[in-house]
């Protein structure tokens, strides 16, 4: 036996997150409403496999959190697992974001009202910055994913996988 690559550990476990396009437009249409959003505009270039782009007038992300906004497990909805009692959120795991980072190249352009400018981030896999630069977008969020191939490989791999171990458990 060995230890399977980081890379493709991401992958395998990104893939129980987002499984399908349908998956990447609900987590960011439920992470633009647990924002405060009133408006949403959602653009998809041949259905989503090419490009989603996501648009909402909600808080924005704040300067301090930009860092870590992508990055696995890192939440500002709960502290503890005694907050899920009182969860009031649709999103709350730390896992979207991050997880859709390991199958597409995204770029997160945020500006909360505090904020003189928006700012557009390119994450990397992993969810970390790579890039940045300002942009002449409004307060709120704007997510912008492509392309989408690797979502389509990363399922197909997990239908592959599934139906062998079905198989292997069912012999």
């Amino acid at each position: 036996m060995k230890q399977l690559p980081a890379d493709t550990v991401r992958l395998l476990s990104s893939s129980q997150v987002i499984t399908s396009v349908v998956n990447v437009m609900k987590e960011l249409l439920e992470n633009s409403l647990d924002a405060g959003a009133s408006s949403i505009d959602v653009k998809l270039d041949n259905y989503g496999l090419d490009r989603i782009e996501v648009r909402d007038n909600g808080q924005g992300i704040k300067a301090a959190d930009t860092s870590v906004m992508a990055v696995r497990h890192y939440t500002s909805k709960i502290s503890s697992h005694e907050d899920l009692e009182h969860l009031e959120t649709y999103g709350f795991r730390g896992e979207a974001l991050g997880s859709i980072c390991a199958v597409a190249e995204v770029a997160v352009t945020t500006k909360t009202v505090t904020d003189d400018v928006s700012i557009q981030y390119t994450l990397n896999f992993t969810g970390e910055i790579v890039s940045q630069k300002p942009s002449h977008l409004g307060q709120g969020k704007t997510h912008s994913l492509a392309p989408i191939l690797y979502l389509q490989l990363c399922y197909l791999a997990c239908v592959v996988f599934h139906s062998f171990f079905r198989n292997c458990l069912q012999e």
